[in-house]
C-alpha cells in the first residue's frame, strides 16, 4: 500500500521508539500554543492570563473531543493497513474525517453560542468575562481545523509516519510565537490578538495538512477527505474512539469546576494559576499519552496481521519505556518545578490590580493569598 510503513516486521523497540517520539513530541506542541499564548498575554497583566486560561480549560475539552477521530483512525485505518485491506483503509479515513468536521461545527457551533453562560461559570469581573467571552468566539470558530487536524495526525499515525503531523504541527507553533507579539502588542488587540495567531497558526497547520496529502503524499493510494457516511463504518469508528473522548472530556469537565472552586477561592488571580499549573501538569500525562498512542498504531497493525507475538512484546517494551521516560517527568524534586511557573506568572501577577502572595511549594498548585 502506498505511502506507509510497515509495522508488522523490524525491531519492535527501534520501531516504537521512532514511532512515539514524534507523536509526544507533537503532544508538548499543542500543549506549547497554549504556553505561548499565557507567555505573552502575561505581559498584559493576570487578568488576561485568566481570560485565557479560562479559555484553555474549554480548549482542552475541545481537543478532548477530538481524540474520537484522532483514536478512530489510528485504530480503524491501522488494523485495515495490518490486513492489507485497501479499500477498507481509505474508506475508514475519509469517514474519520468527515465525522471529525460534522462533530467540530456542531461542537464549534455550541461554544459561539453559549460563550456568555458558559464564561459565567467561572464568576468572574465582568471586564474579564467580556474579555474571555471574545476570546472563546474567535477560538471556537477555528475548531474545524483542530478536529480534522486531529484526524490527519491520526491517519498518518497509523501508517507508522508520525514524523509528518509533528513538522507540521512545529510549523504551526512558530508560526503561533511569531504571529503572537505582532497581533497582541503590533496591532494592539490584546487577549484577541493570541486569539487570532492561534486561529492563523491551526489553520495554516491545516493547510500544510491538504497540500501535503495532495501533492506531496499518495497516503492510502490517495482517498476522498468527504464522503457519505455508511454505517458499517460509522459505527466502528465510534465503538473505538467514543470511550477515549468521553473520558478524557470527563476529565476536562472535572477541571472546569475545579476552575470555578479557584476563581471563588482567590479570584481571577487563583483561576490563572490554577490554570497554569494545569498546563506545567500536562509534561506528564503527554509523555505518557505519546507511548500509548504509539503502543495503539503499532498494535492494530500487527493484531490485524495476526502477529501476536509482537502485539505482546510491543506491551512489554513500552511499559518499560514509559517507565523509564516518566520517572524523570514526576519526579518531586524537579530543578524547575519553582522556577517554570513563577517564569510564566511573574509578569503578569506584577500587574495585579492586588498585592497578591503565591506560593509554590505546592507541586500541583500554589497557594494564593488575595490581600485587597
Amino acid at each position: 500500500m502506498q505511502g506507509i510503513k510497515n509495522l508488522t516486521q523490524g525491531p519492535i523497540n527501534k520501531q516504537l521508539f521512532n514511532l512515539a517520539m514524534p507523536i509526544m513530541a507533537t503532544s508538548f506542541i499543542q500543549m506549547a500554543y497554549s504556553l505561548t499564548d499565557m507567555a505573552w498575554v502575561g505581559r498584559l497583566g493576570s487578568e488576561a492570563v485568566a481570560a485565557v486560561g479560562s479559555v484553555g480549560i474549554l480548549t482542552w475539552m475541545s481537543g478532548s473531543i477530538s481524540l474520537l477521530n484522532k483514536v478512530g483512525s489510528e485504530v480503524s485505518v491501522g488494523q485495515s493497513i495490518g490486513a492489507q485491506n485497501h479499500e477498507d483503509a481509505r474508506n475508514f479515513a475519509s469517514h474519520n474525517i468527515t465525522i471529525a468536521l460534522i462533530i467540530s461545527l456542531c461542537w464549534g457551533g455550541l461554544l459561539f453560542l453559549l460563550a456568555r453562560p458558559i464564561i459565567g461559570i467561572y464568576e468572574l469581573e465582568a471586564h474579564i468575562t467580556e474579555n474571555a467571552i471574545a476570546y472563546l468566539r474567535i477560538i471556537s470558530t477555528g475548531l474545524p481545523f483542530i478536529f480534522l487536524s486531529a484526524a490527519f495526525t491520526g491517519i498518518y499515525n497509523a501508517a507508522g509516519r508520525s514524523k509528518i503531523p509533528f513538522y507540521i504541527s512545529g510549523t504551526g507553533l512558530v508560526l503561533n510565537i511569531l504571529l503572537d507579539p505582532l497581533f497582541i502588542f503590533g496591532f494592539g488587540l490584546g487577549t484577541n490578538g493570541a486569539a487570532y495567531a492561534t486561529w492563523i497558526s491551526q489553520a495554516a497547520v491545516f493547510g500544510i495538512f491538504i497540500y501535503q496529502l495532495r501533492c506531496r503524499d499518495a497516503l492510502l493510494g490517495r482517498f476522498s477527505f468527504f464522503t457519505r457516511l455508511k454505517k458499517k463504518y460509522t459505527h466502528r469508528i465510534l465503538k473505538l474512539g467514543l470511550p477515549v473522548a468521553t473520558l478524557n472530556t470527563l476529565f476536562a469537565f472535572v477541571n472546569m469546576f475545579l476552575c470555578r472552586t479557584a476563581s471563588e477561592q482567590g479570584g481571577h488571580i487563583g483561576l490563572m494559576t490554577f490554570t497554569t499549573g494545569g498546563q506545567i501538569e500536562a509534561i506528564t500525562w503527554n509523555t505518557s499519552q505519546g507511548f500509548s498512542t504509539a503502543l495503539s498504531a503499532f498494535i492494530a497493525q500487527n493484531y490485524a496481521a495476526g502477529r501476536t507475538d509482537r502485539v505482546i512484546k510491543s506491551w512489554h517494551t513500552t511499559l518499560l519505556m514509559t517507565s523509564i521516560f516518566g520517572t524523570p517527568a514526576i519526579a518531586r524534586r524537579m530543578p524547575f518545578r519553582r522556577n517554570l511557573p513563577m517564569l510564566l506568572l511573574s509578569r503578569a501577577i506584577g500587574r495585579s490590580p492586588c498585592r497578591t502572595l503565591i506560593s509554590t511549594d505546592d507541586w500541583n498548585m500554589p497557594a494564593v493569598v488575595n490581600t485587597c
